[in-house]
């Protein structure tokens, strides 16, 4: 069973997303802050860490940042999970190391289908696609 890490100091959201993923069968920790999230990933070990982009102290970005730059850390997907949509906010994602970038409010359907690609290996992190535009070769 994966295990998924949802960064987001709002408990609302918190849990619509942990329901959603443990009906899915993804074993699912809840965290409020980004100081929160180093203190539980070497005891939970994510597979996959879900992340709020503004959150108090340590923001998102900052959080993914450390994350990607970590060698125990580096490979672990994060999608940041956030109320901002503007074309610099996705940038900075992508430059901060994320592999995804969802829009609150989100849809639970295109959530849950990037969530199990990226814990299957099965898709291009947003940077790849970029990158690749729509060559599939």
């Amino acid at each position: 069973m994966a295990k998924i890490l949802v960064v987001d100091d709002d408990t609302k959201i918190q849990m619509v997303i942990r329901i959603m993923l443990q009906k899915k069968g993804y074993e699912v920790k809840c965290v409020s802050s980004g100081i929160e999230a180093f203190e539980e990933i070497p005891v939970f070990g994510p597979d996959l860490v879900m992340l709020d982009v503004m959150m108090p102290g340590m923001d998102g970005y900052e959080v993914c940042r450390k994350l990607k730059s970590s060698e125990s850390t580096k490979n672990i997907p994060v999608i940041m999970l956030t109320a901002l949509g503007m074309g610099e906010d996705f940038e900075k994602a992508i430059e901060n190391g994320a592999d995804w970038y969802i829009v609150k409010p989100f849809n639970s359907r295109q959530l849950l289908s990037r969530v199990s690609m990226l814990l299957d290996g099965e898709d291009k992190t947003v940077k790849e696609t970029i990158e690749g535009g729509n060559n599939d070769n």
